[in-house]
């Protein structure tokens, strides 16, 4: 009798820790993928920028506005 209940008490703990290990798991990788998004978009940010400056410094440099 007392061995039916230890197992089910240790299958029951091993499938805690389990889903917990999972869950863990599950929230460095979703942690992981917002920095992964946030450093994609911090790029693209970038990239945004620096064309919009490139487009003004080609119109001044066309328009003759800068001097």
């Amino acid at each position: 009798m007392y061995i039916v209940l230890a197992v089910i008490v240790a299958l029951f703990i091993g499938a805690r820790s389990e889903r917990a290990r999972q869950a863990h798991r599950n929230w460095g990788m979703y942690k992981a993928r917002l920095a992964e998004m946030r450093g994609l978009r911090m790029r693209e940010t970038a990239r945004a920028i620096f064309g919009i400056v490139a487009l003004l410094a080609m119109i001044v440099l066309v328009s003759g506005i800068g001097g």
